[in-house]
């Protein structure tokens, strides 16, 4: 609840929640907490001394030296000619980057054409499950060559 009361001390103190149920539940905070109570009469001291106090009225010199104070202050704030004129330099120089870059293009390095390699022919055996290569270095089949380029391979067991 302290954080709740706290963050709704202003509304309840200016009278802006006027539901009672609200107020008895704030009124019922405020009478079981220390912390809260000495937070709300604080509040209510302070209120009451600057209600006390007379109305401040500021030396005549004031506003003169606040108009050349905020007059200095203007100036140091003030971007100098020289550095727009700068900035603009940067941003031309910048685009002119962009554009250039945009146009030319950097030569692409070509790399040598391999020479041509023949594929392994594919070579079906019979009664085993996948298919194999043959190496392009071996020229022993068994059976003429399809027209695919497979060729059916005998294994050695099948007894010639």
């Amino acid at each position: 609840m302290c954080a709740e009361f706290l963050e709704r001390y202003t509304d309840v103190r200016d009278g802006l929640i006027t539901a009672p149920r609200e107020l008895r539940r704030f009124t019922r905070h405020l009478s079981l907490c220390p912390s809260c109570r000495h937070y709300d009469a604080a509040v209510r001291r302070g209120v009451l001394a600057l209600q006390a106090a007379e109305t401040i009225e500021p030396s005549p010199a004031f506003r003169r030296r606040l108009d050349a104070r905020l007059a200095r202050e203007r100036r140091r704030s003030q971007v100098p000619a020289r550095a727009g004129i700068a900035a603009a330099l940067f941003v031309a120089a910048a685009l002119a980057m962009v554009a250039l870059e945009g146009v030319r293009h950097p030569p692409v390095a070509q790399a040598p054409a391999l020479p041509r390699v023949p594929f392994p022919r594919p070579v079906v055996q019979a009664g085993v499950p996948f298919v194999s290569f043959q190496d392009p270095r071996a020229s022993v089949f068994a059976g003429s060559p399809a027209p695919d380029g497979s060729a059916l391979v005998e294994p050695a067991s099948a007894g010639r």
